[in-house]
């Protein structure tokens, strides 16, 4: 009796740790960060109980459309190109969340390049081979109440000026493809009991906003 009162104390301790994780980064709104997959890894049990438990004690079966905006005027998009960026990605989740169902990708939605530039301001601007993507989403995980997201950062191939020779000659930049992570958090107003039917929401966090709007 003495051992299984100390293991429930344990228990309790594990799950108070795990809702004050989830509570620090429900404040900051999301992160731009590798850290979601520590997260994901140092929640285990206790996350999918705060999904099983508290989630589903509010309105089933509702479908929630996200879509994300990223806008950002001065971007590097490889070697010394500058560019006015835009960015957007779309997925959709069922509220309440579940155990083991994932949220949907859709479709990637090519990266919006302006005003490009060399990032020196003194030589034309390089000559893209290709098309920039900012974050080309891949795949979504669940992990308690937040969503980790998995995409892709593509640079282009391109020529760039060689300042140091008047800006008269180029010289080649391989692009370059790397893995990038967003964590998203849902709104507050999820877990307040403050959803009114049809009720669109946002949530902003480094350059990016997020709008959670019900679908039919």
């Amino acid at each position: 009796m003495r051992e299984y009162s100390g293991i429930k104390r344990k228990s309790r301790m594990v799950c108070s740790g795990i809702l004050l994780i989830v509570g620090v980064v429900l404040l900051s709104g999301g992160t731009e960060a590798g850290a979601w997959a520590e997260i994901r890894t140092a929640g285990g049990d206790a996350a999918a109980w705060l999904v099983k438990g508290a989630l589903r004690q509010k309105a089933a079966g509702v479908k929630y459309k996200v879509v994300g905006v990223f806008q950002r005027d001065k971007q590097f998009i490889g070697g010394s190109a500058v560019a006015d960026v835009t960015e957007q990605v779309e997925f959709e989740f069922n509220w309440p969340l579940e155990e083991g169902v994932q949220p949907k990708v859709l479709s990637n939605i090519p990266t919006k390049v302006d005003n490009l530039r060399d990032g020196s301001a003194v030589c034309p601007a390089p000559i893209l081979k290709g098309a920039y993507e900012h974050f080309d989403l891949k795949s979504i995980t669940v992990i308690g109440t937040m969503f980790g997201l998995v995409g892709e950062r593509r640079t282009p191939d391109m020529d760039e000026y060689v300042g140091g020779g008047g800006c008269k000659g180029t010289h080649p930049v391989q692009g370059q493809v790397r893995e990038e992570q967003l964590l998203v958090t849902l709104p507050p107003e999820f877990f307040a009991g403050q959803l009114a039917k049809g009720q669109e929401l946002k949530q902003q966090d480094q350059g990016w906003t997020w709008t959670f709007t019900p679908l039919p």
